[in-house]
């Protein structure tokens, strides 16, 4: 386990020397304030004033601010051109560590570990931004490292819905690596539909699969009128519906001879009169044509007629036609 590095900070920054720093000029050196709306700060620092200054760091003729991303949109909503900075001379050890822990003391969102992980990276080497790991909580995880590093990549779109908790890490690395316009098909279709994060996962499964094998893009297979149409006819009956409609569209078009045998096997199973506490199901899974069956009771009579009517299902025509689709 690589330990966190403790950053180097000077004997006492507060004495340094007072300054303003310049805010359209500052380089934002870490991405901590994404997604993050400034309006509610900015509002406390028009009745307070700004309580913290800016970490700024000085690097020639450039400002790199390491802390206050946050601080300085709000400044800028407020008007202000300049605020009071702590200048950090370039030869600060540990700068962009003092950076994470200054920043670190707030929640972080999904999307703010990916983008500075990828800065990290990209600005530090590899190995400089490992010794920073820990302090992002990446320091035992390679894969997940991999998938922030892939993840910083999406277009703000995406990042919004990795920030919010709308898409996870592994399809946002997933999703970082399509063209742009497949992207935006796909994360319209989540924005429309809010499926549960698992679904996504099935759905871009679905949409790579259908695209190689037709030789078409995501994009093109979200465009078919089909697809819209399901949507539309399933939208009166709310949000699950028109997922369901979307999710059996993408099935049916991948698989149509097994999509065929469950719309099959779901008329069987409608078709069975069970009790009310017998309940006779297609298994979840897309590629599935097993079923489960569920039974509730509360006493000893309850079960025993429930053993009664279990005993005889298997001489119900209707149940061993159910058993005979799996053959067919």
């Amino acid at each position: 386990m690589t330990k966190p590095l403790s950053p180097a900070i000077p004997e006492d920054p507060a004495a340094l020397p007072p300054g303003e720093a310049p805010l359209a000029e500052l380089e934002e050196a870490l991405p901590f304030s994404f997604a993050r709306p400034a309006e509610a700060l900015a509002e406390s620092i028009s009745q307070v004033g700004l309580l913290r200054p800016l970490l700024v760091q000085r690097e020639g003729s450039r400002l790199k601010l390491l802390a206050g991303n946050l601080r300085r949109r709000a400044l800028q909503l407020l008007g202000r051109s300049a605020a009071p900075a702590v200048f950090l001379p370039p030869a600060t050890p540990d700068a962009l560590a003092l950076a994470l822990a200054d920043n670190l003391g707030r929640p972080v969102n999904p999307a703010e570990t990916a983008l500075v992980w990828r800065r990290l990276v990209e600005t530090r080497g590899q190995a400089e931004a490992e010794k920073l790991a820990g302090l992002l909580g990446l320091d035992q995880a390679p894969k997940l490292r991999r998938q922030n590093f892939q993840a910083a990549a999406l277009p703000p779109r995406g990042l919004l819905a990795l920030a919010e908790g709308r898409l996870d890490l592994a399809a946002a690395a997933r999703l970082a690596n399509w063209p742009e316009a497949d992207q935006d098909a796909v994360l319209g279709l989540f924005e429309r539909l809010n499926p549960s994060l698992s679904n996504r996962r099935i759905w871009l499964d679905l949409l790579e699969d259908l695209a190689r094998r037709e030789g078409l893009s995501p994009a093109d297979l979200l465009s078919d009128p089909d697809i819209a149409a399901s949507e539309a006819e399933a939208e009166a009956r709310g949000r699950p519906a028109a997922e369901a409609a979307a999710r059996d569209f993408l099935f049916r078009r991948r698989n149509p001879l097994l999509a065929e045998l469950r719309k099959k096997r779901a008329a069987r199973l409608r078709a069975l009169n069970l009790p009310p506490s017998a309940r006779l199901a297609l298994d979840p899974q897309f590629e599935d044509l097993s079923f489960s069956l569920t039974l509730a009771f509360s006493n000893l009579d309850e079960f025993r007629v429930l053993a009664d009517w279990l005993n005889g299902l298997p001489g119900q025509a209707g149940f061993r036609d159910l058993l005979d689709d799996s053959h067919d």
